[in-house]
């Protein structure tokens, strides 16, 4: 169901506006009432615009909520693999490094390698993950209130705890970039925690997939300037990916 609701959304992001007429074309295994559910499911869940027989896309998702994390989980695995795997190989044995969290971070988190390393987290999952998985990377786990959506600590008092911990490279995910407005996330204390992180980091490595290379949410944590590295799943848009290769010093 999820696979089928994900083929929908990116055939209606590919084309802008669809009649139902048109997916039971290109989608012909399904009969025209289960598109039409999942038509309203996806308008639900703040992905597109319900029309008079049919749907369209929404141009900006400006204010869009951050949905389940096991629905997130989902989306785009190929593409936060390849990610995972490219940010992992600039992982340096020996040093401290933050892991953010979300579900490209916990993809990162597995493809970790299992050398000495101090990693920093507000991320349970990930903590416990790197814990069971790997026998020689040591975790200090930020502590403070949980949030159910993000599955990480989300405290206005948790950036204090930052003030004293020196991060050699944080592995950072955005929900959203936008060019004018940079990267962003749907709530004020996850960007005033992702913020406090960043100013601790001599390195801040980015980790963005392309689906959310042009949509913006409420609140803005980072610019490009911000960021040293941008690791990518190679399918930005070619205007998106020649406006951020001018403004960061590396993108993969």
């Amino acid at each position: 169901m999820t696979e089928r609701r994900e083929a929908i959304r990116k055939f209606i992001e590919a084309h802008g506006e669809v009649s139902i007429s048109e997916l039971a074309e290109n989608f012909s295994g399904w009969s025209e009432m289960t598109l039409r559910r999942d038509l309203a499911f996806l308008e639900k869940a703040g992905f597109i615009i319900l029309t008079r027989g049919g749907a369209r896309r929404i141009p900006y998702r400006y204010g869009m909520l951050e949905d389940i994390y096991s629905e997130r989980e989902q989306r785009n695995h190929e593409e936060k693999q390849t990610i995972a795997a490219k940010a992992a190989a600039l992982v340096e044995p020996g040093k401290g490094i933050y892991i953010d969290c979300g579900t490209t971070a916990m993809a990162f988190a597995r493809e970790v390698p299992d050398c000495n390393l101090v990693v920093i987290t507000s991320a349970p999952n990930i903590a416990l993950d790197i814990i069971m998985r790997k026998e020689k990377p040591s975790v200090f786990m930020l502590g403070g209130t949980l949030s159910r959506k993000e599955i990480a600590v989300s405290d206005p008092e948790v950036p204090v705890q930052l003030e004293k911990l020196n991060i050699e490279t944080a592995f950072m995910t955005a929900s959203a970039y936008d060019p004018k407005y940079g990267f962003t996330v749907g709530t004020q204390t996850g960007a005033i925690f992702k913020r406090a992180v960043i100013k601790r980091a001599k390195k801040v490595v980015m980790m963005l997939d392309s689906s959310k290379s042009c949509g913006l949410l409420p609140f803005t944590f980072a610019m490009p300037e911000d960021v040293n590295v941008l690791v990518t799943d190679g399918k930005l848009e070619p205007e998106i990916s020649a406006e951020l290769e001018q403004r960061i010093a590396l993108v993969l």
